[in-house]
Order: structure tokens, then C-alpha cells, then sequence
């Protein structure tokens, strides 16, 4: 395998070596909506306390006890420069709680997870709040460079004649609004670009995405009349004047077709591409958290567990070839660390992007030339597609990008203890060649 294919984290000890779990008392999001809609007046520190509340609340844990908070946002905020911190002060925790915020793209969730867990187990830590949000309905719009300079200069001008010499060479269109950017930096092409160069590459079809994006929406809906969210979704009473009750995902839908999908144009390449906005995961607002707790803090207390956080692993890759192919990679190496087949794992939650980014995934850890070349090992195997997203992803449900991986640990979990399964594997793609998965293990 070449080296720079791929670069691991494997700075872990074997999980054999732990004499303490880590425990995930309990997790909590809210609905996941559409954005610039009814969250259009919410912000990222409004859902963020509205999950931290809930979750203390719910497990009755002592506030005094939560030694940090780390939490996860991907667009800048501007509002708050850290969030995490700003979430222990607004929502009247104790003033000593710590608090750091991160941006792994769409990992951060589950990065902020990790580091939650890590700290656990050096006995830095025993209870931890460990989260992540977005809300793209309030993104900052940023003004040009002029406009920026222009606006320091004139902050630091001492005198009227100073100011009217700046005004004088003032252009209108240094102020027109800037619109955040897509591209990744490293490419200058977007998620969906990249997506697209992956399903030709794997050969992925339109009808085949399509067929997974109505898979996803019908599990969705499918768990949503069952009430399998009703544990995890916290109620939000939101608009400008606090009336509009929300309390599911708003994007799930159970009436939508392949006849319908197949009548979408693409979003990406107009003429060739076959990645359109039904089978990729919508633009969302959202917040989610998880709660952490050394073992031996849950049994001290008595608080119940969701179940246990075992070992996580972090790759990343060449972003020219495969951008969002990460869950190719992790998926194999989490399992082989712990001394696992792809048979051991009841559940699989893989992110969904794009349902072409995950169809590419599943396609490479079957294929006998990637896994020799890429991970050097034996073919891996098709997982079987029971075992994956069998409440549907983000394609129905949504995608704020800072919460995804908090939302995907507890439907892993709850799943898991419905089932009386085992274990889990949650693996998430993200930006920059990212890939983590994390695996999961039930009470």
C-alpha cells in the first residue's frame, strides 16, 4: 500500500487494554429541518442549549459533575467564537465547566465523541458533554476583502478629514454580499463534483442512487410511524415568536417514488451527471448531543446506559481521487483493530452524503483490487444491505453537519438494544479526504 494513499490514526491501544469503558449514558437531538425554514429564526447556540438542557435534565446527572463540554460546528460562527463554552455559561451550568469547540467537517460530532471518551479513559475526566450543530438558516455572509479593509481603516481613522479621504474611494461592489463557499479548497471542486467522479469511477448508476435514496426515505418513514425517534428527538418551540412547535424531522417523506426521483435534473454535471437533489442529503438545521461517563462514574450514580463507545479510528485521502471514499477505508480497519468480521456487526450506519458516495463505498471494500491495493488485505465483502441504515440517513432525515455524528451514535445504539444486537459501526465521509468511523457496543 502506498503511503500516501492513506494516513491512519493509530495512536489507540488495543481495546483488550482498557480496564474501563467508556459509556454513552444518553443522547438527544432535535428534529432535523429543513434549513431556512421553521428553524429560520433559531441559532447555533439556540439548539445547541436546547439539546445540552434536555440531555442533563432527562438523565438527572448533577450539573456540578460535567467536568467539559466539547461541541462541533463546521460553519464559522461568528456570534459565537466558541460555542462550547458559550453553551456551559448560557445555560446556567457551573461557571468552572470547560469548554472547546472543533471542526472536522462533517466528523465533528463524532470527533468531539472521541476526544470526550479519550479524555475518559486517562482519567482526565468522568462525565462529559459531547456534541455538535449546525444551522445553515444563519450562516454569516462575509463582504469582500476591500469591503473588509476599508471598514478597519475607517474603525481606525482619528479624524473627519481621514474619513471622508477613505469614503471618497469607496466602490459599491466591495459590500454586495459574498456567498459562503462549496468548493473545497484543496480541489475547487464541490461535494457533489467529487461524488460525481466517484460514481463513475465505481460505475454507479442513476437508478441504483435513486433506489437507495427511496430505501432511506422509506425506512425513515418507516421508524418515524413506529416511534423509534420519539426517544431521541427533544420538541423545539421555535419562530420569531416562540410559536411553531416542532417535534420530528421535517424531510422524511413515505409518498415519494423512483418515478418521481427519476424526473429530477442533476444538481451537478446538467449534462451527464446522475447525482440530483433526491438522492443527496439536503441542506439542514439541527443540533445533537451525546453523554458521556466513565464506567465507574454510572455505577457510582446508577445511571442508566445506552451502551459503550470501543475504539474509533480516523483516516484521510487523497482528495483528487476520491474524496468522500473514507468509509472504505475505516470500516475494514476498525474491525480488523479489533479483532472483528463484518459477520460480528449487527448494525452498520453509514452517512449518507450522497447516495453514489455510499453506493461507491460499498462497492470499493467489494472489490478485490481496491482492498489489496488501498488497504492491504483480502477482499472485505458486501455487507449486507439489512444491516445498513435500516432507519434511513441523512438523505431523508438531513444533514447539520456539526450534529450528524452525535445523531448517528444514538440511533446506533437504540437500534442495537431493540434488536438485542451487539455491535455497531458508525462511519462518516467528510470534507478534505476525511474519514472516521467508530464502533459501538451495546449494554
Amino acid at each position: 500500500m502506498e503511503m500516501n494513499d492513506v494516513k491512519e490514526n493509530t495512536t489507540k491501544k488495543s481495546t483488550n487494554s482498557r480496564k474501563e469503558k467508556v459509556a454513552v449514558v444518553s443522547t438527544v437531538r432535535t428534529p432535523f429541518v429543513k434549513s431556512f425554514g421553521v428553524f429560520e429564526q433559531e441559532t447555533a447556540l439556540s439548539l445547541s442549549l436546547r439539546v445540552a438542557n434536555e440531555i442533563i435534565s432527562r438523565t438527572g446527572v448533577q450539573a456540578s459533575d460535567i467536568d467539559e463540554c466539547i461541541w462541533g460546528v463546521v460553519i464559522p460562527q461568528t456570534k459565537n467564537a466558541n460555542l462550547a463554552r458559550e453553551i456551559v455559561l448560557f445555560s446556567g451550568l457551573p461557571t468552572s465547566i470547560s469548554g472547546f469547540t472543533l471542526n472536522k467537517a462533517c466528523d465533528s460530532s463524532l470527533q468531539t465523541a472521541e476526544i470526550a471518551a479519550d479524555r475518559i479513559l486517562l482519567g482526565k475526566n468522568k462525565l462529559v458533554l459531547a456534541g455538535g450543530v449546525e444551522v445553515l438558516s444563519d450562516v454569516p455572509i462575509p463582504f469582500s476583502d476591500e469591503a473588509r479593509r476599508f471598514l478597519t481603516k475607517m474603525s481606525r481613522a482619528r479624524s473627519l478629514k481621514e474619513r471622508l479621504s477613505l469614503i471618497s474611494n469607496v466602490n459599491p461592489k466591495w459590500f454586495l454580499p459574498k456567498p459562503p463557499a462549496i468548493a473545497e479548497p484543496f480541489t475547487g471542486l464541490s461535494m457533489g463534483e467529487h461524488a460525481e467522479i466517484m460514481t463513475v469511477k465505481n460505475n454507479i448508476s442513476r437508478v441504483k442512487q435513486d433506489e437507495f435514496a427511496l430505501k432511506s426515505h422509506l425506512n425513515a418513514a418507516q421508524a418515524q410511524e413506529a416511534g423509534y425517534f420519539k426517544d431521541e428527538i427533544v420538541p423545539v418551540w421555535s419562530g420569531k415568536d416562540k410559536n411553531i412547535f416542532v417535534d420530528k424531522d421535517n424531510m422524511v417523506r413515505s409518498d415519494t417514488s423512483l418515478e418521481s426521483m427519476a424526473k429530477l435534473k442533476p444538481a451537478f454535471d446538467k449534462k451527464n451527471g446522475t447525482i440530483t437533489a433526491g438522492n443527496s442529503s439536503p441542506l439542514t438545521d439541527g443540533a445533537a448531543v451525546t453523554l458521556l461517563a466513565s464506567e465507574s462514574y454510572v455505577k457510582e450514580k446508577k445511571l442508566p446506559v445506552l451502551g459503550y463507545i470501543v475504539d474509533t479510528v480516523t483516516v484521510a485521502v487523497d482528495p483528487h481521487d476520491q474524496l468522500l471514499i473514507g468509509p472504505a477505508y475505516v470500516i475494514p480497519k476498525i474491525l480488523k483493530r479489533n479483532n472483528l468480521t463484518k459477520e460480528d456487526i449487527d448494525i452498520f450506519e453509514i452517512h449518507e452524503a450522497f447516495a453514489g458516495q455510499v453506493l461507491s463505498c460499498l462497492e470499493c471494500m467489494n472489490n478485490e483490487t481496491f482492498c489489496r491495493e488501498k488497504l492491504d488485505s483480502p477482499l472485505f465483502g458486501e455487507i449486507p444491505p439489512g444491516k445498513i441504515n435500516i432507519q434511513g440517513g441523512a438523505i431523508a432525515i438531513g444533514h447539520p453537519f456539526g450534529a450528524t455524528g452525535a445523531r448517528l451514535i444514538g440511533n446506533a445504539l437504540r437500534i442495537l438494544k431493540r434488536k438485542g444486537g451487539k455491535y455497531a459501526v458508525v462511519a462518516v465521509c467528510a470534507a478534505g479526504g476525511i474519514g472516521m468511523a467508530m464502533l459501538l457496543e451495546s449494554k
